[in-house]
């Protein structure tokens, strides 16, 4: 042992003193997970002599973790005492949470080093420690002088990760200290056996929003006949009624669909479309009137039992009702029912919506005629009345001819009033036009707007959640080709979801566009889409300067090809602080909440 303490130590002191770039140095005797330590520690422009723990403040000490391992560490309180050791717990950050050490004198140097509870020691802050397990997610022991600081050579650290053991995720990490004299291989097996101990606590008791979330569950789960579902932004659990109504896409979009209700606080029922096209009543039912990612019980009933016998007859497929054009969505199969009894006929029928909802393809989807013409009544301002009209009636030389007029709100009343004199000279086979949907008021009445005896309002998009996958494929097809199949993942269809989309369709298909041409992939992930969409489909909502940071930690992402190192040395970072950002901002898409 005191044979390795010297040859590490020398060999330590040679790759520091002699530059301050790590990777131009190699040694046989350090270990390479702790040399790559090293080499961040230094690429990061930490010192040995020079770095210390730091406070934190804003953490929570005694959270859920923290009283868990307290509990397994009482149960072994004996061998502790026994030892002149200290057990150290911290949080997937490195922030130590807990100290226990029943030795005065380490107590007190420990405190002095600053390895206390409330102080960090990731890797970013002292460099390599036994907190490398962190990084490497696996036990470590790290001995003497392979630790990066000056101020913990004396010291031995082993360390194993605390993982969840039904969500898979990182919690925190657990770390035995003693002196280098004391250091014995067998202080990784005690580390271990007490995180197996930790981590069966961690599956008995759960967590408490996943018992709340199952006693919910039990209680509401009475007659099994009935769908019904418990979820929140991590769990979904189902009864077999209603695994067989959902699937995977589904159950994907289902908490968006639910946290959209809680948090605009829907009293009774709403719809959702299956990719089936069958359409569910959903009732949302809160776990807490304040949280509103507590979660929620979903009872679902199929809609087509409570349709009008009527409505279900006459109600023909998608593609027959309007070509060309797709959506599953209950506010999209509203506005085909009604426009099926308007096709093809003879009235006028004036179409409203956002910009970019999609009104003049709906309009264009009204009649099956060849000659479908269209003109802008913005155009009008430009020519003047006179050559407007002039305009009007080169279009309506053809009598079999769809006159399709855009934007006819926008026309001035003098305007309007000859535009409509013009149609009644010389009538198309139809009249068409599209207007925008204004809240509650009308820029300027015109005489043409009361000319319609039909009217159709398009949805926006932010009401077509379910049509996603279909619009998604749709306009992929159109811009890659349809031998270029082109596939969106769960994960980028429940992303999207969350985007409140003011441009509606036209910026779904520039979405497309860029993502499509932009990547070359066949199959869409959330690391394919631009970096402001994946700012703006953050798990929570990000503040203009939280929007910014995030676009640029995409940006460095997006250029180190995904590698978080390459990533955080080219934003200037530490790779555990880039870590922690992503965490923070909400940006880990890579994969659906459930």
């Amino acid at each position: 042992m005191n044979d390795w303490l010297r040859t590490a130590a020398k060999a330590r002191d040679d790759i520091f003193s002699s530059s301050l770039d790590v990777s131009t140095h190699s040694s046989s005797v350090v270990r390479p997970t702790v040399y790559e330590s090293w080499r961040r520690s230094r690429l990061q422009g930490l010192a040995p002599e020079a770095v210390s723990p730091v406070e934190f403040s804003e953490i929570e000490l005694d959270n859920y973790l923290s009283r868990t391992v307290t509990s397994i560490v009482e149960k072994r309180a004996a061998a502790l005492d026994q030892s002149a050791c200290a057990l150290v717990l911290t949080d997937r950050d490195g922030n130590l949470l807990r100290r226990w050490v029943r030795d005065h004198e380490m107590a007190a140097d420990l405190d002095a080093k600053g390895v206390a509870a409330g102080f960090t020691m990731d890797e970013s802050t002292v460099g390599t420690t036994g907190l490398v397990t962190l990084l490497t997610g696996r036990p470590e022991l790290i001995r003497g002088p392979e630790h990066f600081s000056e101020k913990f050579k004396q010291y031995s650290c082993a360390s194993a990760p605390v993982v969840h053991p039904i969500r898979r995720t990182l919690l925190g990490s657990v770390s035995l200290i003693c002196r280098v004299a004391d250091t014995t291989p067998l202080m990784l097996s005690w580390v271990t056996d007490l995180i197996t101990a930790v981590e069966e606590a961690l599956r008995a008791r759960a967590c408490q929003r996943e018992q709340r979330l199952f006693e919910a569950y039990t209680t509401y789960n009475r007659d099994v006949r009935h769908p019904i579902v418990a979820l929140d932004m991590t769990t979904i659990i189902t009864n077999a009624a209603a695994a067989r109504l959902l699937g995977g896409v589904d159950q994907t979009l289902l908490w968006e669909h639910a946290r959209r209700s809680l948090r605009e606080r829907r009293s009774g029922p709403t719809s959702l479309t299956l990719p089936n096209g069958e359409v569910l009543s959903v009732d949302c039912c809160p776990l807490s009137g304040q949280d509103t990612d507590a979660g929620a019980i979903l009872f679902l009933r199929k809609g087509s039992a409570t349709r009008r016998k009527s409505e279900a007859g006459a109600l023909p497929k998608r593609s027959v009702l309007l070509p060309g054009l797709v959506g599953r969505s209950e506010k999209w199969r509203a506005l085909c029912f009604q426009a099926h009894r308007l096709r093809n006929g003879t009235s006028p029928v004036l179409v409203v919506g956002e910009p970019g909802s999609g009104r003049l393809a709906v309009a264009e989807a009204l009649q099956d005629a060849q000659a479908v013409r269209v003109v802008d009544a913005i155009d009008a301002a430009a020519l003047g009345d006179g050559r407007w009209v002039q305009h009007l009636h080169v279009q309506l030389e053809d009598p079999t001819c769809v006159l399709v007029i855009r934007h006819v709100d926008s026309l001035e009343p003098s305007t309007a009033v000859a535009t409509l004199a013009a149609l009644r000279r010389t009538p198309p086979a139809r009249l068409l036009a599209t207007a925008q949907r204004r809240s509650g008021e009308r820029a300027a009445h015109n005489a043409l707007l009361d000319h319609f005896e039909s009217v159709l309002e398009v949805p926006p998009l932010r009401e077509r959640l379910d049509d996603f996958p279909d619009l998604l494929a749709r306009f992929s097809e159109q811009v890659a080709g349809a031998k270029n199949s082109v596939e969106w993942t769960p994960e980028v269809v429940q992303a999207l979801t969350r985007l409140e989309w003011p441009g509606n369709l036209n910026s779904l298909k520039t979405l497309v566009r860029r993502t499509v041409t932009g990547s070359g992939a066949t199959k869409i992930g959330t690391d394919d889409l631009p970096p402001e969409y994946v700012a703006r489909a953050a798990r929570r909502q990000l503040a203009t300067l939280e929007q910014i940071e995030a676009q640029t930690i995409l940006q460095a992402l997006r250029e180190a090809g995904g590698n978080k190192h390459q990533a955080a040395l080219a934003l200037g970072i530490a790779r555990s602080t880039l870590y922690r950002k992503i965490r923070a901002l909400g940006l880990d898409l890579s994969a659906s909440i459930y």
